[in-house]
């Protein structure tokens, strides 16, 4: 009875506040305050709702929430495409014996406890290669999959500590310091960076990365004829040709010397928990290494045509392409491309030190989810709508953008939503144009409707944005002139640390110019901007309009 007259309480008080409200009288939305920049060096104090705004980061969502819905059923048709976690796995941890000649760490060993019974996980290392840049000695990292509450230990052999943290932040895990030993739980899946105090900003000299996988699923028998099957064990197999409708399988503990390649491929899974070491294909030379395949090269254009364009319907076009699992480290050049439409990348861990070894480029009704990237150039490409880009961790080296909005991209793109992500390091020291987000574009596409929200920046403290359009004499051509960057919402975005550069926004001419920016929620070193000078922006009057610097009017930069 008390509940009762509770809920009817309740009930009549909502119908007084409903009597009270004023006939038509709508909800008017968040407010916001700031500051808007308009072409011709114009300005407008922003003080309510934004209501043109929230439309656009609706709009973007619901177009690629259908695409999602959509490649997950072209997924659905692939004999081994899943890659959905089995929720209801019972308790279970798998460890992967190293392939023969595999490199040992000299810095660390890592234990793994579960159910009273302990293991140890083989911890691999990777020297730096570009060692007239890269501040890093080397990369270590163990892999592992497994289901319910594991405990890990992670044992520092050289050199001294007197704590240690992981990362990302957003992780929240904590961690229990003894001996030289780190030690934290997990209870389900991630990609981790474990570091040893004092030694945890730029540049970690030996980083410490643990890849905590899923159990697997949809793993393919070795007698399915479509299935190339690469066990635990070392297999150099050079180039190999993809064809539609193959499986390639790379079990955890095997090592591949190999890249893959394809051209209008249909129907391909490639997973796995191996793998993949581009080394037989490094020159050693940076110039040289640009003439190198990808690790997984599935292009959609015929050998002549321009880089950078659209990936058409045509007989080059590949489809419904999933990549899963694996472990990419020294590519001499980019590591994941998969252009083509209904892609779907998930769960890759990539480490590689050269100039142009971008960590992924997925192409059209993409989705780019769970993976870990520690590349020497841009680590996630959202170029090719409609696409999601979501869940990611980033360790940006000194080249490239954790987020590159474009590279020269010829023809017009639409609807890219990338939210929840993580740059845990970017060791931007001095390249001047690089940033966390970042677009450099001296090419006719229309690049359009974008939403970032929920990223998080921890070690880095070069520039946060850098988005231009540019005559750059090397790509930029007076035939095919400018196209426009536009509709970009940049929403509860955090940066933990001072940045040493401008923020800078700049378009082409007058006519082709980087319009309707929305910053909302930009947090910069604790301060939550609302103006250009808050985040020490450069704003170029001639060629950008519609710039907008806010920041909520009750509680800003809280989270949503």
């Amino acid at each position: 009875m008390m509940k009762l007259a509770r809920v009817v309480a309740a009930l009549v008080s909502v119908a007084g506040l409903i009597a009270a409200a004023p006939a038509g009288a709508a909800n008017p939305g968040p407010q916001y305050v700031g500051t808007e920049y308009d072409q011709g060096g114009g300005t407008q104090a922003i003080d309510g709702p934004l209501p043109q705004v929230e439309q656009l980061a609706d709009q973007i969502t619901r177009t690629t929430d259908d695409m999602l819905r959509d490649l997950a059923r072209e997924r659905a048709k692939l004999p081994y495409g899943s890659i959905e976690s089995d929720h209801h796995a019972p308790p279970q941890l798998t460890t992967y014996p190293p392939a023969p000649g595999s490199p040992v760490s000299d810095q660390y060993s890592v234990t793994l406890g579960q159910r009273g019974r302990s293991t140890s996980s083989f911890v691999y290392q990777v020297a730096a290669r570009k060692t007239d840049t890269n501040l890093e000695k080397d990369t270590s990292w163990t892999s592992f999959s497994f289901a319910g509450p594991v405990a890990v230990r992670v044992h520092k052999l050289s050199g001294t500590a007197t704590g240690c943290l992981v990362r990302p932040e957003s992780a929240r895990i904590r961690t229990h310091f003894a001996d030289g030993t780190c030690s934290f739980a997990l209870t389900a899946a991630a990609n981790v960076s474990v570091e040893f105090t004092p030694n945890t900003t730029n540049p970690v000299l030996h980083p410490m990365l643990v890849f905590a996988n899923p159990p697997e699923v949809d793993v393919p028998p070795a007698s399915d004829p479509n299935v190339l099957y690469l066990g635990p064990g070392l297999h150099q197999l050079g180039t190999v040709q993809l064809h539609s409708n193959q499986t390639v399988y790379i079990a955890g503990g095997a090592w591949v010397q190999g890249t893959f390649k394809g051209l209008g491929v249909h129907n391909v899974v490639i997973r796995g928990r191996g793998v993949i070491d581009g080394t037989y294909l490094d020159t050693g030379d940076q110039d040289s290494n640009k003439s190198r395949p990808g690790l997984i090269d599935i292009d959609c254009h015929d050998p002549g045509q321009p880089p950078h364009a659209a990936c058409s319907t045509g007989s080059s076009n590949s489809s419904n392409v999933v990549v899963d699992g694996l472990t990419f480290v020294n590519g001499p050049r980019f590591n994941v491309r998969v252009l083509g439409d209904h892609i779907t990348v998930h769960n890759l861990k990539v480490m590689s030190w050269w100039y142009s070894t971008d960590c992924i480029w997925a192409g059209t009704a993409s989705l780019v989810e769970g993976n870990f990237c520690k590349v020497n150039d841009d680590a996630l490409k959202p170029m090719t709508g409609d696409s999601v880009i979501r869940d990611n961790v980033v360790w940006q080296l000194e080249n490239g953008a954790p987020f590159m909005i474009s590279w020269n991209i010829l023809t017009d793109q639409a609807d890219f939503h990338v939210y929840d992500n993580d740059v845990i390091h970017a060791e931007h020291y001095w390249l001047s144009p690089q940033a966390i987000f970042r677009a450099r574009h001296a090419t006719p596409g229309h690049l359009q409707r974008f939403l970032f929200e929920d990223i998080r920046v921890e070690d880095a403290n070069w520039r946060l944005f850098y988005i231009i359009l540019e005559k750059h004499p090397k790509w930029y051509d007076p035939a095919l002139g400018f196209g426009q960057i536009s509709g970009l919402v940049f929403r509860d975005i955090t940066a933990q640390t001072p940045f040493t550069m401008p923020n800078v926004f700049t378009g082409g001419d007058p006519d082709h110019r980087v319009s309707d920016v929305t910053l909302m929620n930009v947090a910069m070193n604790g301060t939550c901007v609302a103006n250009a000078a808050d985040g020490n922006f450069q704003i170029d009057p001639a060629t950008t309009d519609q710039v907008r610097i806010v920041k909520s009017a009750h509680a800003p930069c809280s989270h949503r």
